[in-house]
């Protein structure tokens, strides 16, 4: 299912990341010094750590517990910036992109911030890995990118790659704004064996609405997941 998204939609992507790779993830929420598109400032960087300090943080307290980062995986990574604050404080992140020249940002941004415990796969890899790879996967400003009758399939194959007890948060446009019907989330996460403990709201530019869907997989010890408080 990972395979799913549309040949010409990985080829537009593709075409993103080699005129304006930054400029394709900029969000519409401040002004970011990003110099011609083919590089950021350290501030285009700061906003990726601000948002997994307050996203983990937030996710940390919904469930009374720190989280669990053995392995991590940054789905739709983009150049990294998300990538880079997950590496500095998971034992391994794999960044996942479906444009190849996303992910050569990517590892190029990683190596120059000195960090050495990230791998880099296409989407289509993803399909070669096996269930339960996973304590934590991220996917923010991507889904927004992806039609609705793709992504209930993409999130039920997400779902399937996090091991018992691990935790998705995944960035999902409202249905109000042609986004995502929450009984067909539902639908594709929890046959997968997760559940959905909270949706964190957010705001995109232009006025558009979305929230994290917070869910976290069956434990092998059903007492074992917590309550979403």
């Amino acid at each position: 299912m990972l395979t799913a998204v549309k040949e010409r939609d990985a080829t537009d992507w593709e075409e993103i990341a080699r005129r304006e790779p930054y400029f394709s993830i900029l969000t519409n929420e401040g002004s970011l010094d990003v110099a011609g598109n083919a590089g950021a400032s350290a501030a285009f960087f700061d906003t990726g750590e601000g948002d997994i300090t307050t996203l983990l943080a937030a996710i940390s307290s919904l469930l009374g517990r720190d989280l669990r980062l053995g392995r991590v995986l940054d789905f739709g990574c983009g150049v990294g910036r998300l990538t880079l604050p997950l590496a500095r404080r998971a034992a391994h992140v794999v960044a996942c992109d479906i444009a190849p020249t996303m992910l050569v940002h990517a590892r190029r941004n990683a190596l120059e911030a000195g960090l050495r415990n990230v791998s880099f796969l296409s989407s289509a890899e993803l399909d070669e890995l096996a269930p339960g790879e996973f304590d934590f996967i991220c996917s923010l400003l991507v889904f927004e990118h992806i039609p609705p009758s793709v992504g209930y399939g993409l999130l039920q194959a997400l779902t399937k790659l996090l091991a018992p007890g691990g935790v998705g948060a995944i960035q999902l446009k409202d249905r109000q704004a042609d986004g995502y019907d929450e009984r067909r989330v539902l639908g594709a996460i929890e046959p997968a064996g997760a559940r959905v403990v909270a949706k964190l709201p957010t705001h995109q530019g232009g006025g558009e609405s979305s929230a994290i869907v917070v869910m976290v997989k069956r434990a092998t010890n059903a007492g074992e997941m917590p309550d979403a408080r």
